[in-house]
């Protein structure tokens, strides 16, 4: 058997799939510039951009989590950490979004017994707020030390007794934290109004830098996220089609070493 033969032969295979990937991935690259060209509107919430993208828009288009839906009655929702909200206002250039609950909507008392629960690395509390924890199932020993307790207008959780701070169920059954807009002093829970407090809402930040995506649009780019880098990438209306920036001293042909860097799961949107 001639060695060189297969060695040549084999080198010829490879650069030939190298070769094919490229041309695949360049044709397919400028798809992502297009994909990612809406803004996500429904009811209230108008012209929202990256970060956050549409329930019909590819997964590159935003950030892991940062998924809105827009349901039936025209309002926008998010899910974070197992808990669906209803989001009142999202402010792109703060980095801040409202958010209430969608359990609490209709009712007093939290349906999902879930605490309000966040990634820190991705989401942080406004200073404005406090917690409060909703104590289902509580004996009596509890229910005579409580301040304070609500109905559910279930027979199940006819009587829910609520309590000022992050507390788990201890003698009881379920706990329930859920933030609520600080009010009067400090530590102290007021039940009036208390089902309007928490349709209300609260802000959270989302802490990822927002000069990733502002240098990419500034220069004729669309935000978009790069799952082999876990972090936010710019996709060009030309060629290199995937880069920090799309500004034309960076466009150049692309070749192996402009898409080595993408992982499988990028890949696979081709």
């Amino acid at each position: 058997m001639d060695f060189q033969f297969v060695s040549w032969f084999h080198l010829y295979s490879v650069l030939l799939f190298l070769n094919t990937l490229v041309f695949e991935c360049s044709s397919h690259l400028d798809d992502w510039y297009e994909s990612c060209g809406a803004t996500f509107s429904c009811g209230a919430i108008t012209g929202v951009g990256y970060p956050f993208r549409g329930n019909g828009d590819p997964e590159y288009c935003g950030y892991p989590s940062f998924l809105l839906k827009c349901d039936q009655d025209n309002m926008t929702t998010i899910r974070l950490m197992n808990v669906t909200y209803r989001v009142l206002n999202i402010d792109q250039t703060t980095q801040v979004m409202k958010i209430a609950r969608e359990d609490v909507m209709d009712v007093t008392c939290p349906q999902e017994l879930v605490n309000t629960t966040f990634n820190y690395a991705v989401y942080d509390f406004t200073s404005a707020y406090m917690n409060i924890t909703f104590l289902y199932g509580c004996p009596v020993s509890v229910k005579l030390q409580s301040p304070s307790s609500v109905s559910c207008g279930s027979k199940e959780n006819d009587s829910v007794d609520v309590v000022s701070g992050a507390h788990g169920p201890g003698n009881c059954k379920y706990s329930v934290v859920v933030p609520v807009l600080k009010a009067g002093a400090e530590g102290s829970v007021s039940l009036t109004h208390l089902d309007q407090l928490l349709q209300e809402g609260f802000e959270v930040r989302w802490k990822m830098d927002g000069k990733a995506c502002s240098d990419c649009t500034s220069t004729g780019g669309r935000c978009g996220y790069s799952f082999s880098t876990n972090q936010t990438t710019c996709f060009c209306p030309g060629q290199p089609y995937l880069s920090d920036s799309c500004s034309a001293a960076n466009r150049a042909s692309p070749g192996p070493e402009s898409i080595h860097h993408l992982s499988f799961r990028d890949l696979s949107y081709l």
